[in-house]
């Protein structure tokens, strides 16, 4: 679905992305991930075709993005605020997209329950309102791949877990994303692949599973019914109500399990522990 090789783009002489290559997989729910200022955005506005890049291979649907209507018929992009008119009402915005593409938004108004807010002005939408808005403005193209830019910054909590919950149902149905984010604690329970990208480079692209095996070696935060027999067994530290522990997270429970220590809670590594390890910061 995306391709890129060491894409660079230079801004009035600073390189701000450095030789970028990574592919996103027809069907997967791809992560790209780094801190502010990493260079996510830039890339994706070079994917949608709203850049155009210094040097490198960028394919997208198998077409180089920059003014082609080819594949933008195929591909919708949601970027962290609705980027319209404001003094639009929701349903003014969405037939005007629905006539571009002679689509009936009926179905999609109802699907994502929006018929109470259609005479609502943009301006007066809330956070999660709004990208419930977007994405149903970027299906209504029907498309093959979405292109998320930090696409929940804006939302509180329950926002973010609704606004992901769609993504998993539309992923069902065939629907390719391609999501940037910081903001990992609920991302990562959606995603199937991740790149990593730190100061406009990659240092990371591959199946989740992947980047946590290589950061399994992490430590383990456990709380447990019976901390100074854990320690004997498994040692480690205590640290509060907590043992820290470095291992394999399978190991460290067989072996409480068979010395008969409860386990309480327990928190392995996550994509933001890989993602620190494997960019080296």
């Amino acid at each position: 679905m995306i391709f890129i090789e060491n894409l660079t783009k230079n801004f009035g002489g600073k390189e701000v992305l450095k030789g970028v290559s990574f592919e996103v997989k027809k069907g997967s729910i791809t992560g790209f991930i780094g801190p502010n200022g990493a260079g996510k955005t830039t890339t994706i506005k070079i994917i949608s075709g709203l850049i155009r890049k210094t040097r490198g291979v960028v394919k997208v649907l198998g077409e180089d993005p920059w003014d082609n209507p080819k594949v933008h018929e195929k591909m919708s992009v949601i970027f962290t605020n609705l980027v319209y008119p404001q003094e639009n009402t929701v349903e003014e915005y969405l037939k005007d997209i629905g006539r571009i593409y002679g689509t009936d938004i009926t179905e999609l108004v109802d699907e994502f329950k929006l018929r109470p807010h259609l005479k609502k002005k943009l301006s007066q939408l809330s956070s999660g309102l709004a990208q419930r808005v977007q994405l149903v403005a970027s299906l209504i193209k029907n498309p093959e791949l979405i292109i998320a830019d930090e696409p929940t910054a804006n939302l509180d909590p329950p926002a973010r877990i609704e606004f992901y919950e769609e993504v998993k149902k539309l992923n069902k149905q065939g629907v390719t994303f391609f999501i940037s984010s910081h903001i990992l604690s609920e991302l990562e329970k959606i995603i199937t692949d991740v790149v990593f990208i730190n100061e406009g480079k990659v240092t990371f692209q591959g199946k989740v599973e992947k980047a946590l095996k290589e950061a399994e070696e992490e430590e383990i935060l456990l709380v447990v019914n019976d901390p100074e027999k854990a320690i004997k067994i498994i040692g480690g530290k205590i640290e509060g109500s907590y043992i820290k522990v470095k291992g394999k997270v399978r190991d460290i429970v067989d072996r409480l399990d068979d010395a008969g220590v409860e386990i309480i809670s327990l928190r392995r590594s996550s994509l933001d522990d890989a993602f620190k390890k494997l960019s080296n910061i």
